[in-house]
């Protein structure tokens, strides 16, 4: 294999079955979590969910994408893809496969290097990418000038029959019977929207390291369409999923954002659920009120919620919720250029 010529090109449409068998063939292998971006991360403890059964194809999520593969002797055996962020002049990596074989690290290290370069032309600011916390991952993007800040444990929420005298729904009710004011007893959810980007951005300081604050670099403005588009705040999931509809919503306490629940719902796989939870704020009774919100459909197919490693009351009130983990992903962003922002104002902290 010495010597052996590999190309990196743009991807084609004729690709497209062969670009499809990769990705299938990579992520069905047992070190899936090696030769591509591992999100989730599969275990040996909990069910396998890989990326090919989150994204229905390869074909661009967004527009404006960058698709490359790389081809030896006329066959694919590697796929690199990343797409805009929108509102920002940042590219976020979805995909990163080669096939087996000993040249698989050398393979997606050039095309991890093509895609940089390839970004350069269009004046990219940042790269940000989401992988399994492995060695081959973290070291590859290393070797790149990725430097990780961040860790998001992946929770999972299995399909429940949502009709049967066991079903979530009946069980549901049961607990909160007609006129017996239960229901009175549960926290106000109030509709998420762009007057409400001051209460929410308060909260996302308020669970954020300032040192990840200041990489992710959110104003009060970024906070803005959170109940229209599944964009902030940032996830190792939502770049990769297909959103048919999003929903957002806040539980007001004591003047202040205590909780906040962000809904993708996605045809035909698992819907997506984002929340921040104040410390001191009960979690679980925040989801609980949020399931409630999205409906069977939801519940149905099965919900996939990150949450970061730092946020404690979140990862209580996942656990208590219904949630399971299922992985564990890094967060990693390169700086290409020096990004020019204002002075951002952070709401005071205790």
């Amino acid at each position: 294999m010495i010597g052996t010529k590999r190309t990196i090109r743009t991807a084609r449409l004729t690709d497209r079955q062969a670009l499809a068998d990769l990705s299938r063939n990579v992520h069905a292998s047992f070190d899936a979590h090696r030769r591509s971006l591992g999100v989730p991360a599969p275990t040996t403890e909990s069910p396998r969910i890989s990326l090919s059964t989150l994204i229905p194809s390869w074909l661009p999520l967004r527009a404006p994408s960058v698709h490359l593969v790389a081809e030896i002797d006329g066959e694919l055996v590697g796929s690199c893809r990343a797409i805009e962020e929108p509102h920002r002049e940042d590219w976020v990596i979805t995909e990163l496969d080669a096939a087996d074989g000993a040249l698989a690290a050398e393979i997606r290290f050039d095309l991890l290097g093509a895609l940089v370069e390839e970004g350069a032309k269009h004046e990219v600011g940042r790269f940000h990418a989401a992988c399994a916390d492995v060695r081959e991952n973290l070291e590859l993007f290393g070797q790149s000038g990725f430097m990780a800040y961040a860790q998001e444990e992946i929770w999972w929420r299995p399909p429940q029959q949502l009709h049967g005298p066991r079903s979530w729904l009946r069980s549901f009710v049961s607990r909160e019977p007609k006129g017996s004011g239960a229901a009175d007893d549960g926290p106000e959810l109030q509709a998420a929207g762009a007057p409400d980007a001051w209460h929410l951005f308060d909260l996302w300081s308020h669970a954020t390291p300032p040192a990840i604050a200041r990489i992710e670099g959110y104003g009060a403005a970024d906070w803005e369409g959170v109940g229209q588009e599944a964009i902030v705040p940032r996830s190792a999931l939502n770049p990769v999923l297909h959103f048919s509809g999003v929903d957002a919503w806040f539980m007001p306490t004591e003047q202040r954002a205590g909780g906040f629940v962000q809904h993708g719902a996605c045809r035909g796989g698992p819907h997506y659920l984002r929340f921040l939870v104040r410390e001191g704020v009960d979690g679980a009774r925040l989801l609980n009120a949020a399931l409630a919100r999205i409906g069977g459909d939801a519940i149905g197919a099965g919900i996939l919620s990150p949450v970061r490693t730092y946020e404690s009351a979140g990862m209580r009130a996942a656990e208590a919720s219904g949630f399971e983990p299922i992985g564990r992903v890094t967060l990693l962003v390169r700086e290409v250029r020096a990004q020019v922002r204002q002075a951002a104002m952070v709401p005071a902290t205790r």
